[in-house]
């Protein structure tokens, strides 16, 4: 019996492909008909903060964005590149392979980072523009609502999933992992859930249960991103992501299934935050505890 990380005789890229672009088509559907707009958010709440002055947090966004950007940056040029684990698009054979350049950006992980990002550039772009005296686009209502909404749950994703699942089994297997503890690492796998959870404290801006279908899409477009990149790129960054495998079309609807709990997960922090902005505080506090890892288990510390 083929189990379902597995190669079959037949190729499953077009079940898969098909199921992700019904997925995607229901959730631009839910957009466009209004189930994404709901909040009470207005221009004040996207550029403002109740906690600290718009300058303060124009200033945080800002200072956000920029170690994104410089992160990405300094991933994308070093000239050492990094080792990782990759799927071999022709032979189907999981193992190293040096990765330069661009196409270290093929990972989930740099797309969430760039992602959010993006978000705290949009959002620092609205607090300014108050600050500044200019008038801030009414777009801005959906985008970042849209991309925070999407940053949360695949920053969420990618911090669990590397402190609970990547890191103790490698440790398990002996295997190499210290690029988890670069710099660069660490600031893609801790600091992004850090500078989220700010963000969500200071800010309390409301999220609702439509929002639910943008990192749904993000997730759509990034493995379909993924299938087109291995065809080009030789390549997949995670072998269970090829829509060849047997179970491919079950693997792919869990992993936007996965999403949407995430988000759903922000969601429940966002609603005791806007109940009680202390209790809120303090419950991400603890969260962000639990869920980041800063030493090496080897060194016999791990957490905070």
């Amino acid at each position: 019996m083929v189990g379902i990380r597995e190669y079959s005789e037949t190729d499953r890229t077009g079940a898969t492909m098909a199921l992700v672009a019904l997925v995607s088509v229901v959730a631009i559907f839910w957009i466009f008909s209004g189930g994404s707009a709901g909040g009470s958010q207005d221009i004040l709440e996207i550029s403002n903060s109740p906690l600290i002055p718009t300058v303060a947090l124009a200033s945080f966004r800002t200072v956000a964005a920029l170690v994104v950007i410089a992160t990405l940056y300094a991933i994308v040029s070093s000239k050492k590149g990094l080792t990782y684990n990759v799927l071999d698009y022709e032979s189907k054979i999981y193992g190293p392979r040096r990765l330069f350049g661009t196409h270290r950006l093929a990972a989930f992980t740099m797309w969430s980072f760039g992602l959010m990002g993006a978000y705290f550039a949009i959002a620092a772009y609205a607090s300014w523009a108050n600050v500044l005296g200019y008038e801030v686009p009414d777009f801005l209502l959906i985008i970042c609502p849209a991309t925070l909404a999407s940053s949360c749950a695949c920053a969420l994703l990618v911090t669990v999933t590397v402190t609970f699942m990547l890191i103790p089994e490698a440790h398990e297997r002996g295997d190499e992992f210290g690029h988890y503890f670069l710099w660069d690492s660490q600031m893609m796998h801790n600091g992004n859930v850090i500078m989220l959870g700010i963000e969500l404290v200071v800010t309390g801006t409301s999220m609702g249960i439509g929002h639910i279908s943008f990192p749904i899409l993000f997730g759509s477009a990034y493995v379909i991103f993924s299938a087109l990149f291995a065809i080009r790129g030789g390549f997949y960054f995670y072998d269970f992501i090829d829509p060849r495998l047997n179970g491919a079309p079950v693997i792919h609807m869990t992993l936007l299934a996965v999403l949407a709990c995430m988000y759903v997960g922000v969601l429940l922090l966002t609603s005791v935050l806007e109940w009680n902005r202390a209790v809120g505080a303090l419950l991400t506090l603890t969260l962000l505890f639990m869920m980041t890892t800063f030493r090496d288990p080897r060194e016999g510390t791990q957490g905070l």
